[in-house]
């Protein structure tokens, strides 16, 4: 049976969007990957939910009580959560996969760009995930988006897109 990943980032104190699509998918995501700047506790966003979840600290997490960052395994897959802003996202993703390569990470969630992204390093065996800011979008034009990453039973893995 298939297993998913519920992926958000830079919500920024708004919770109704977050909530919504927490409602929406309720029953439909085994982990929930926050990718920072909830601007929330850390057990707040996991009392949200019943399931497992991930965490970055963004740069505008001011009382995060968590490890900035998260790493685990899902499916088979190392699985890293960062929000970005230490790895230079502004400028690409080197220095960030980089790091991955570092962390022996296959998979990356990162937020901080509020732009949704999806960028797959196949010599490196490396994908790279940016939810976009389910509150405040960048990209344009400019709509809430979020993703759910889709396992299949053979640890493959791909992502869809959403917007609000």
């Amino acid at each position: 049976m298939a297993k998913n990943i519920l992926v958000v980032s830079d919500n920024h104190g708004n919770m109704s969007n977050l909530s919504f699509v927490l409602e929406e998918f309720k029953g439909k995501f085994d982990a929930l990957v926050h990718c920072g700047d909830s601007e929330f506790s850390v057990d707040e966003l996991r009392g949200m939910v019943g399931c497992p979840v991930y965490l970055a600290e963004g740069n505008c997490d001011y009382n995060f009580t968590a490890d900035s960052e998260d790493i685990f395994e899902f499916e088979g897959h190392v699985c890293l959560v960062t929000h970005g802003h230490h790895r230079g996202v502004n400028w690409g993703d080197e220095e960030l996969l980089d790091y991955a390569l570092e962390m022996g990470a296959d998979i990356v969630f990162y937020g901080h760009t509020h732009c949704p992204a999806y960028q797959v390093y196949g010599e490196e065996g490396v994908t790279m995930l940016n939810p976009g800011s389910i509150a405040l979008p960048r990209q344009n034009p400019p709509c809430p988006t979020f993703l759910v990453l889709e396992f299949d039973d053979d640890g493959e893995f791909k992502p869809h897109f959403y917007s609000l």
